[in-house]
């Protein structure tokens, strides 16, 4: 069973590794994604396509027989990093402080990368990521819903719609999620204050002291902008529209994968010292790291929302 990285600090000890695993934590997104350890560079499964029939019969009869249809797929893990290099003279003068600035930063746009690829990744433009959500729920997918019914430049967002959206994705017998902008998050409050009140958009506070938001028993989670500072979910889709997701996570739905770095799964931090062909102290962060929709009904996509009139 996947687990998420605040659940996997738990069960680390390494203060370097703990450090790491709560700056990746500060994102919504990856804070709720769990991470299936796999061995070997990639995960083979089996992704339902058509159930076998079943039927009744009478006395003296035999069943029909038939099989289920599966389709056979792979998903990969990649490699995913960094090195931080750090003048020798800076850590001298002020002293470990400012390595671990250093590396923190490197952290926070490793999680903003990540968290973007999630969501956007596409390998036709940069093969050596992953394909994210928008990739594998285009427009023309079974899953992925028009909130505007065919207009054109779009429609803003339908609560029809969105509860299409919700109903189209199976649970497994977990809990769904919502993810998408923080300006469609204040999209839909509104909508929610103005249409019906409050009753099915809710906020909460959880065991970490964090406020929860919550639509038709989903949890919402934001994504904001990614390491350079672009929104990841804005609203820059075809005819200025933007979109949202709803997944299931889980190991039958929406996973993160990560193989093992010298015999331990997750997050690698090696301090190299200093390095011989320069006055710098490298320090490396590694992750073998992919992402998996392993049903066809974990995660599904309402897309072409505009902003609010």
């Amino acid at each position: 069973m996947g687990l998420t990285l605040i659940e996997a600090a738990k069960y680390e000890h390494r203060l370097e590794h703990l450090a790491v695993l709560k700056t990746f934590s500060e994102g919504e997104l990856l804070a709720r994604l769990p991470f299936m350890n796999i061995a070997g560079s990639g995960l083979f499964y089996s992704a339902e396509q058509e159930l076998p029939s079943v039927g009744f019969r009478a006395v003296n009869e035999g069943y029909t027989q038939s099989y289920g249809v599966v389709d056979q797929r792979a998903e990969a893990v990649h490699l995913f990093g960094g090195d931080v290099d750090v003048d020798r003279s800076i850590v001298d003068l002020m002293g470990p402080e400012a390595r671990a600035s250093q590396i923190e930063m490197k952290v926070r746009s490793m999680r903003l990368t990540l968290e973007a690829t999630v969501i956007n990744g596409d390998t036709a433009s940069n093969p050596r990521a992953f394909d994210g959500l928008s990739k594998r729920l285009p427009p023309g997918n079974p899953m992925a819903i028009n909130n505007a019914s065919g207009a054109i430049p779009g429609a803003p967002l339908n609560f029809d719609r969105l509860d299409e959206l919700i109903d189209s994705v199976n649970a497994y017998g977990g809990s769904k999620v919502l993810v998408m902008s923080k300006a469609m998050r204040r999209q839909l409050n509104a909508l929610a204050r103005a249409s019906i009140g409050g009753g099915v958009y809710q906020t909460s506070t959880n065991s970490y002291g964090m406020t929860v938001h919550r639509y038709q028993d989903c949890d919402i989670l934001t994504v904001d902008r990614d390491a350079q500072g672009v929104e990841v979910m804005g609203y820059d889709e075809a005819g200025g529209t933007s979109s949202i997701y709803c997944c299931t996570f889980g190991d039958q739905g929406v996973t993160g994968l990560q193989g093992p770095f010298q015999g331990r799964y997750g997050i690698s931090v090696r301090d190299l010292g200093e390095v011989p062909d320069a006055p710098v102290f490298r320090t490396r962060v590694d992750w073998y790291v992919g992402f998996a929709v392993l049903q066809p009904r974990a995660a599904g996509r309402l897309f072409n929302i505009t902003p609010a009139a």
